[in-house]
């Protein structure tokens, strides 16, 4: 269990957990095919490269022959030609010059095709300037041995570097290594060599004598040809060893003829002898015989070669084709036995899906069928049992929720009538309150008004007193200046009486003048101005007089005036002192009524506080019945969502079946659901209008008839948004954002907010209606 629980597997658990089911079938698939299919791909690609190899090889093999065919010519051309110039009067020199270049030819044309995969076009070239020398040196013996030597060392090197190009040299299996290396690789040099050991053998055959030069050469050929053949036989018998069913078609006669060849020629040519005697001929065919019965046996030999490789391409093939077979049945019993657990696992989940997507939509009226005995078959008897007790719980509460729906609103009722009343109350008590504090501030105004007016009043009083005191001085001031005129009009007498009497002498001065004559002129004139003068003063006597005694009528008028004005002031002041008395008796009546008018407004005051109080705290109470109603209707809405087995719609509504209604609009969660699911497209331009279902339908139809209701607003208000949110989701799931189409469906979300709305509201209508 320790491993089990490690943390080792937390990083898979969390990305399992990311993933839906068909994606982790997907992955783990994909985590056991991939080292599989890598395998396979590795094992195809090895075989790939042995047939590949193989291919290549039996390409070096077609080679091979050509070029062994092309060397067989060089034989013949070459004993025929050296034949020819040393004077055997042979014929059919030309026709085995012109086989060879019809071979070098062939050649040539296969170097088209695999001279570069081979990399041998310049030997091939080189091949055909060592053909145009010998060519050239033909009828020249001395020329011709070595022309010929480099033709048949030209063709062997190109032998060997098809052999490496070909890569049979490489060649895997021990047959057919030591058969391509008896082949392929000892037989081109065995062929030079024993070409090389005729010339030099029919030349000393011909001269009788061999130099020591041309004998050193010879025997090292010989100790050559030897080695080569004990090689070639060792490795010809490793192949029959090792391919024992093929043994019977390798030909062999060439190495017999070798051996023939080897004791004859060590028997005709000793080491120390300087002389030599034999048939030239007979020497020269008995050699040509042996490369003849060589270039035979290598044909043959490599076409045993290319039967042994098209055998083990064909092996190649079966074992590629058994081991894709294998993994095939493999993979599809695999993948049967996947799809068999996918399907039982996928059907399960949809059934798990499918009862708990109506479980969360309320539907606990289907069945839950298990079927099986794995794991998803316990879940779905566990989900069984929970959705019955469930469904028993959804139907307490939904009675519960009934009876606390009506006594809310019977509450809410009596405790929005007794708001009412207690506002009524409160607002009259505000107005009580109101008047009297208008009645206190008019009582205390007038006692203000009063005692401003008492002190006013004694203001006048002592004003009027003063005024008394004034005219009293008034009158003795008139009474003197009434004596002063008296005395300024006996003044004015007297000095009427001296400008009178002035004016009596000034008279007599001037008749006194007059008598004078011309000396008494100027007194005359002088006396005729105090004269004047003395007038004057006596008019202005007289007239000082006038106003004088005018003055002093008037002052004793005044005199009058300001005794009868005294009298009146002395009455003021006593009037103003009863007045005073009065206004003071009015002040301290309207100070008392002012305080109790107070006493009984700060009562009123505070029995309107404790209104006020009773009205916040009846309201308080309304609050809360509205609140509690509102939560047992949305305790009511929930629950409403939940249909249970046997359940009865409830009475119709103004002619409307709302359980219906509500059973219908919850289907578009379903339907979006699956859309999401078949990843199908939905059609936004209708799921968008709010007209279209059962429930707009019945809006823009019958319901207009409570168009007025505010209910009814509050419903085609939720349902437009409803839809409007919708027709959202079904844009989400047209554009294959599928991830978000889900998440948008799920609780707490915009959707689900503005379905519990419109369910909200549709359940308040059946309960209280419209």
């Amino acid at each position: 269990m320790i491993f089990f629980n490690s943390t080792i597997w937390r990083p898979a658990a969390t990305l399992m957990g990311r993933m839906k089911f068909p994606a982790k079938i997907a992955l783990i698939s994909a985590a056991f095919l991939l080292p599989l299919v890598w395998l396979l791909i590795v094992y195809g690609n090895s075989k790939r490269d042995d047939l590949e190899f193989v291919a290549q090889e039996r390409a070096g093999v077609r080679y091979g022959v050509a070029v062994f065919t092309a060397m067989d010519a060089a034989a013949d051309w070459r004993y025929l030609a050296r034949s020819a110039a040393l004077g055997d009067g042979v014929s059919g020199v030309q026709d085995a010059q012109n086989r060879f270049f019809k071979e070098l030819d062939r050649l040539k044309a296969l170097d088209q095709e695999l001279g570069k995969k081979f990399e041998t076009t310049a030997l091939v070239e080189a091949v055909t300037r060592a053909s145009q020398s010998a060519k050239a040196a033909s009828g020249n013996a001395q020329a011709l041995f070595p022309a010929m030597n480099a033709l048949t060392t030209e063709l062997a090197k190109l032998q060997d570097r098809v052999t490496d190009g070909s890569r049979l040299a490489l060649d895997p299996s021990i047959e057919t290594f030591h058969l391509v290396s008896a082949t392929m690789i000892l037989t081109p040099d065995l062929l030079r060599d024993v070409g090389e050991l005729r010339g030099l053998g029919r030349t000393a055959l011909l001269n009788g004598a061999m130099a020591p030069a041309a004998s050193s050469r010879f025997q090292g050929l010989l100790a050559v040809v030897e080695q080569e053949r004990l090689r070639q036989a060792d490795h010809m018998a490793k192949v029959r060893e090792h391919a024992p069913e093929h043994a019977r078609e390798l030909k062999q006669h060439g190495e017999s003829a070798l051996s023939t060849m080897l004791a004859t020629i060590r028997s005709t040519f000793p080491p120390s002898a300087d002389d030599v005697q034999g048939d030239d001929k007979a020497y020269a065919a008995m050699v040509s015989g042996v490369l003849k019965a060589q270039t035979e046996q290598v044909l043959h030999n490599l076409q045993v070669l290319d039967d042994l490789l098209a055998h083990r391409q064909e092996s190649l093939r079966t074992s590629i084709a058994i081991a894709v077979a294998v993994t095939c049945v493999g993979l599809l019993l695999a993948v049967y036995m996947l799809m068999g657990f996918y399907r039982s696992m996928l059907g399960g989940f949809k059934l798990l899906r499918k009862t708990l997507l109506n479980i969360s939509l309320g539907d606990l009226r289907t069945s839950v069928n298990a079927w099986g005995k794995d794991e998803v078959a316990d879940l779905m008897r566990e989900l069984g049992h929970m959705q019955t007790a469930l469904g028993e719980t959804v139907r307490l509460v939904q009675d519960a929720s009934d009876q606390v729906v009506q006594a809310s609103a019977e509450i809410a009722q009596g405790t929005n009538d007794l708001s009412g009343r207690t506002e009524q109350a409160a607002a009259a008590l505000e107005e009580s309150s109101a008047a009297l504090e208008q009645t206190t501030s008019t009582i205390q105004m007038t006692a203000d008004s009063v005692s401003r007016a008492s002190d006013i009043a004694q203001a006048n009083a002592a004003t009027a007193q003063q005024g008394g005191q004034v005219m009293s001085s008034v009158v003795d001031t008139m009474q003197r200046i009434q004596t002063s005129s008296n005395k300024i009009g006996e003044i004015i007498g007297v000095i009427d009486g001296i400008a009178f009497q002035t004016n009596i002498l000034a008279l007599n001065a001037a008749v006194e003048a007059a008598r004078a004559g011309e000396q008494g002129r100027g007194f005359a004139v002088v006396a005729g101005e105090v004269r004047s003068l003395a007038q004057r003063s006596a008019e202005a006597a007289k007239e000082i007089k006038e106003l004088i005694q005018r003055s002093t009528t008037e002052v004793g008028v005044g005199v009058d005036v300001v005794r009868k004005a005294g009298a009146t002031m002395q009455e003021i002041v006593g009037s103003a002192e009863q007045v005073k008395a009065l206004l003071d008796e009015v002040a301290n009546g309207a100070r008392e009524q002012s305080l109790g008018v107070a006493q009984i407004g700060a009562a009123v005051q505070e029995l309107d506080r404790n209104t006020q109080a009773n009205a916040a705290l009846v309201e308080q109470t309304a609050a809360a019945a509205t609140a509690q109603r509102r939560v047992a209707m949305r305790m009511a809405s929930t629950v409403d969502e939940f249909r249970l087995q046997g359940h009865q719609s409830a009475a119709l509504v103004e002619g409307v079946d709302v359980d219906a209604i509500i059973d219908a609009h919850r289907q578009w969660k379903v339907k979006l659901r699956q859309a999401i699911e078949e990843r199908s497209t939905v059609d936004v331009a209708t799921l968008s209008r709010d007209d279209c279902c059962a429930l707009g339908k019945w809006i823009y139809g019958d319901g207009q008839r409570l168009a007025q209701r505010p209910n009814f607003v509050e419903l085609v208000g939720r349902h437009q948004h409803f839809h409007s949110v919708a027709g959202g989701i079904g844009e989400l799931i047209n554009q294959k954002r599928m991830r978000e189409a889900e998440d948008a469906l799920a609780p707490g979300t915009v959707f689900a907010q503005a379905t519990a709305d419109v369910v909200s509201t549709l359940s308040a209508a059946k309960r209280l209606g419209f």
